[in-house]
């Protein structure tokens, strides 16, 4: 997700398992709130282009991660789901 390389840092076994984890979990992370956007918008999830998508995603929840008070969490994801939204792929004809 770092401009299509997947780095692994760690030296160590455990840790190189618990970054495969974390990108793993990132994804599905991802994928979940993109498909619950293209729902939202009544469209299928596979029209919404990933790589913008996990850039905006992952800005928007290091900001909610953040902010103050938690309370307002689902209004939040409601706001980074029409973010998302906007990010549909166009539909042109084949040649």
């Amino acid at each position: 997700m770092q401009q299509n390389a997947m780095t692994l840092r760690s030296k160590k076994i455990d840790l190189v398992y618990q970054e495969v984890w974390g990108l793993l979990l990132a994804y599905n992370v991802i994928r979940r709130e993109a498909s619950q956007a293209a729902v939202a918008f009544g469209r299928a999830p596979s029209d919404i282009r990933f790589k913008p998508a996990c850039q905006y995603i992952a800005v928007q929840l290091i900001v909610m991660a953040a902010a103050k008070p938690i309370s307002a969490t689902g209004r939040r994801l409601a706001e980074l789901r029409a973010g998302v939204g906007g990010m549909f792929l166009d539909h042109r004809p084949r040649p």
